[in-house]
């Protein structure tokens, strides 16, 4: 009898960004085999569970395909809005890697900047043999 055990390992990252511009959230800093063909990417809120698709870079976001053709999967979030910031987790059960990124939005107020973090996402990528999760 053969037993095959996973070892996990968890990165944690903040980035920040400003409302208006651009983020990009990197979910693994390894090499890992992807086919971009198979890639469906879905929002889901958190408190509403809302489901919003974003297929081939649609709306604010995308998985670069430039980084995908190198095996690495990250997220580029375009047109920052306060509500963007929150956690994003990215979890890849079959290659052991959890990730997650706190994002912070600053905007600009009547006198000032200040900070939001928002709610938590979930993003949902279904790639041939595992799953990537962002939280």
């Amino acid at each position: 009898m053969v037993y095959r055990c996973c070892s996990y390992y968890s990165l944690r990252q903040v980035v920040e960004g400003t409302e208006g511009d651009s983020v990009i959230l990197k979910c693994s800093h390894r090499r890992i085999e992807l086919e971009e063909k198979h890639l469906t990417v879905h929002w889901r809120h958190n408190d509403t569970r809302n489901v919003y698709d974003i297929i081939h870079g649609k709306n604010r976001a995308e998985v670069l395909p430039e980084e995908l053709k190198r095996g690495r999967v990250f997220l580029k979030l375009t047109d920052l809005q306060l509500s963007d910031g929150g956690t994003y987790l990215c979890f890849v059960p079959a290659l052991g890697i959890d990730h997650s990124t706190q994002l912070l939005v600053k905007g600009v107020l009547g006198h000032g900047t200040g900070t939001r973090l928002g709610r938590t996402l979930h993003l949902l990528i279904p790639l041939s043999g595992f799953i990537l999760h962002f939280i």
